[in-house]
C-alpha cells in the first residue's frame, strides 16, 4: 500500500501562500475572496442510479435521492433536479463522523512541517529527524514534533533535554509522546517556562516534571504537565512565543479540517476545546469554508475554576444566538475528567498486575469532580467524561446517577469517552442512564511496545475479559460511538471500521489481546447513526431520508454486499463526499488508496 507523508507536513506550503497574500491585503478582504461558499447557502443535486444504505432500519435502501438547499427532499424520485450525479450503482452512506478528535491541536504539538515520531525504533533515528527539520527550518521559532514512542527507552530510563540540547540549544524544542501525556523537552525551553531549577508556583495537580537529585534540575522529561490541554507549560510557551498570529491559525486549523472530507467524514466532535480556539472556528465559519459540522467542548482541568463553567456556557449562547449558519457549529458542552490515561491514574477497583499493589487514583477528590458535574448539568450543559479504568467507570456512573435523581429532570446525553475497562455489571447501566459511550478502535491495536506495556500493567485477563467492550455495550442496547483521537491516530473511519471488524492492524496483525468482533453494519453504525443522536441531531443528520441535511459519501466498494471480503475494508477509497449539499472532496480516480500515516 502506497504511503504518504504524515498530512501536517504538507500544510506549511499552503500556510506560505496564503499567509503572503493576507499580510498585502486586508484579512476580512482576504477572507472573502477565498471563501468556499459552503455553509450559507445548501447545494442543489440529484443521486441517480445508486445503492443507497438510508441508516433508516424501517426502510434502508433507495436508489436516488434529491437534494434542494443542501436538505433532502425526495428519496427514489423519477424527476431529477439540478446536477444531476450517477452513482453508477455504487454504495451511498451517510457522512460519516469522528466522534473523538483533537484537530485543533497539531499546530500545537507540531509544527505544521515537521515530521511525525511515529516509526522511530531509537532515541538517535528521534533526533535524526528533529535535526533533519530544523536543518531545512531554521526560521521555525519553536520546533515541535509529535510522535515518540515509551519503548525507545529502556525500563526505568527517561528521554533528557541534554540529548535535544545537542540538536538544538538555542530556542525551545518540545516532541511529544504518541499518546499525548508525557514529553520531551530541551533546556531552553525549559528556562523559558522557569522550570529549569523549580516547578512553576501555578502547576496543579499532579503534573510531574522529573529532576535530577543531584542538581535539582529539571532532566527534560515531564508527564501531564500539558493535562490542563490550553494552560499547560508548553502549551503557553506556544502562546507565549506566538508562531501563528490569530490569521495564520485560522489558515492552518481550515487546511487540518478539509482533510477530513477526503476520508469521508462530514461531522467531527472535538475533545481538548476551550474559548480561544472556539474562536478560530467561528471564524472559519465567517468565511463560509467550514468543510465538516463541528462539536466543541470545552475542557475543565486542573487550571479551571467551577465559575470557568459559566463562561463556557455563556460563550456557547453567544455562538447559538449569533447570525452564524445554523446547526455547522456547536460548543455547548464541556469535558471532565475522573481518571487519566497513563499507569499509577488509570483508576481501576483491582490492584495492577506488576505486582506493585498500585490501582490507580482519581484525577480530583470525588467531591471536586462532582461539584463540576452537578454545575455543568444545571446549567444545561452536555457532558463528556473522560474515563479509563473500571472503577473510574463505576464512580462516574455512580454520580450520573446521581445528578439525575437530584438535578431538574431534563434530556441528558451526557457521554463516557473511552470506557476503556467496563464490569458486567455497568453495562447495562448506559442504556438506563441514557449515557452515550464514546469510544476509539485504535485502542484496541496501539504500538505494539504499548501494548506489551498494558498487558504487563492490567494482566492479560483483565484485557480479556473487560477492555474495549464495544460488542457488549452494542448488545446491551448502549449507544456506541466511535472516534479516530487524531491526531494519535489516523483521522480514517474506515481504518476503525477495520479494527472493529477484523481485529487486526491495517497488515493483517492481530491484536495481543482479543475482543469480540462486530459486523460491517454495526461498525457503520458508531461512525453514522449513532454520533447525531449524542449530539441531539438524530432529526437531520445520520440517515439519508427527507428532511435531513445531505451530508453523504461514495464509496468505491460495496462493504455492506455479503460478497465483501472485510480484510479489504481499509483499502476502500472515499470517491464522492457531499457536505450541506455541496461537493467537498471527489476522487473517482483508480489510484489505489494511500494511508496517511507513517509507520
Amino acid at each position: 500500500m502506497k504511503k504518504k507523508k504524515h498530512l501536517l507536513i504538507f500544510i506549511i506550503i499552503g500556510i506560505c501562500i496564503l499567509a503572503i497574500i493576507g499580510y498585502v491585503m486586508r484579512w476580512d478582504i482576504y477572507f472573502l475572496i477565498t471563501s468556499k461558499g459552503i455553509n450559507e447557502k445548501g447545494g442543489d443535486i440529484t443521486i441517480t442510479n445508486a445503492k443507497i444504505w438510508t441508516g433508516d432500519t424501517l426502510d434502508p435502501w433507495k436508489s436516488s435521492m434529491t437534494i434542494k438547499d443542501g436538505k433532502i427532499i425526495a428519496m427514489d424520485d423519477k424527476e431529477p433536479t439540478g446536477d444531476v450525479i450517477d452513482a453508477k450503482g455504487k454504495l451511498i452512506v451517510p457522512g460519516f463522523w469522528d466522534a473523538h478528535c483533537h484537530p485543533h491541536s497539531p499546530y500545537i504539538l507540531t509544527s505544521p512541517e515537521a515530521p511525525t515520531l511515529f516509526g522511530a525504533k531509537t532515541p538517535e533515528e528521534v533526533l535524526d529527524r528533529l535535526r533533519d527539520y530544523v536543518d531545512e527550518h531554521p526560521e521555525d521559532k519553536f520546533p515541535r514534533l509529535f510522535g515518540w514512542m515509551s519503548g525507545l527507552f529502556k525500563e526505568g530510563e527517561n528521554p533528557t533535554r541534554q540529548m535535544i540540547d545537542s540538536i538544538v540549544s538555542d530556542k525551545p524544542v518540545y516532541l511529544v509522546h504518541h499518546g499525548g501525556h508525557s514529553h520531551w523537552v530541551n533546556t531552553k525551553a525549559l528556562e523559558l517556562t522557569g522550570a529549569l531549577e523549580k516547578d512553576p508556583p501555578d502547576m496543579r495537580g499532579d503534573g510531574f516534571i522529573e529532576r535530577d537529585p543531584a542538581t535539582g534540575l529539571a532532566t527534560g522529561y515531564m508527564e501531564e504537565t500539558e493535562y490542563a490541554a490550553t494552560h499547560g507549560l508548553m502549551i503557553n510557551l506556544v502562546k507565549k512565543v506566538k508562531p501563528y498570529t490569530f490569521e495564520e491559525q485560522v489558515i492552518i486549523q481550515q487546511l487540518i479540517l478539509e482533510e477530513y472530507p477526503k476520508v469521508g467524514v462530514t461531522s467531527i466532535w472535538t475533545k481538548c476545546g476551550d474559548i480561544d480556539n472556539t474562536r478560530v472556528y467561528e471564524q472559519i465559519l465567517k468565511n463560509n469554508s467550514l468543510p465538516v459540522r463541528v462539536c466543541l467542548d470545552n475542557m475543565f482541568t486542573y487550571y479551571s475554576e467551577i465559575p470557568d463553567i459559566k463562561k463556557f456556557f455563556d460563550r456557547a449562547n453567544e455562538i447559538k444566538n449569533s447570525d452564524l449558519p445554523e446547526n455547522f457549529l456547536r460548543a455547548d458542552i464541556i469535558k471532565v475528567f475522573i481518571d487519566l490515561p497513563i499507569k499509577g491514574w488509570i483508576w481501576m477497583s483491582e490492584p495492577y498486575a506488576d505486582g506493585s499493589g498500585d490501582s490507580g487514583k482519581p484525577a480530583y477528590e470525588m467531591d471536586y469532580f462532582k461539584k463540576q458535574m452537578y454545575e455543568a448539568d444545571k446549567l444545561g450543559l452536555q457532558i463528556n467524561i473522560s474515563v479509563y479504568g473500571d472503577k473510574a467507570l463505576n464512580e462516574c456512573l455512580n454520580t450520573l446517577e446521581e445528578i439525575i435523581n437530584n438535578n431538574p429532570q431534563r434530556e441528558r446525553r451526557h457521554m463516557i469517552e473511552h470506557a476503556e475497562f467496563v464490569k458486567d455489571e455497568d453495562i447495562p447501566r448506559f442504556k438506563e442512564l441514557g449515557v452515550i459511550v464514546s469510544m476509539n478502535p485504535i485502542s484496541s491495536y496501539p504500538d505494539e511496545g504499548f501494548q506489551k506495556d498494558f498487558i504487563s500493567y492490567y494482566g492479560k485477563q483483565r484485557l480479556t475479559d473487560i477492555f474495549n467492550r464495544y460488542y457488549d455495550l452494542i448488545k446491551s442496547g448502549a449507544v456506541v460511538t466511535s472516534g479516530s483521537d487524531f491526531p494519535l491516530a489516523p483521522m480514517d473511519p474506515l481504518i476503525g471500521m477495520h479494527i472493529l471488524v477484523n481485529g487486526t492492524d491495517i497488515d493483517g496483525k492481530p491484536s495481543l489481546w482479543p475482543f469480540k468482533l462486530l459486523t460491517v453494519e454495526e461498525a457503520l453504525i458508531t461512525y453514522t447513526v449513532n454520533p447525531p443522536y449524542a449530539n441531539f441531531a438524530e432529526d437531520r443528520l445520520g440517515k439519508l431520508k427527507a428532511g435531513y441535511d445531505a451530508d453523504f459519501v461514495i464509496l468505491s466498494e460495496d462493504i455492506l454486499s455479503p460478497d465483501f471480503k472485510i480484510e479489504r475494508l481499509v483499502k476502500v477509497k472515499v470517491n464522492l463526499t457531499i457536505l450541506n449539499g455541496h461537493i467537498v472532496y471527489e476522487d473517482f480516480s483508480d489510484d489505489e488508496k494511500v494511508i496517511d500515516f507513517k509507520d
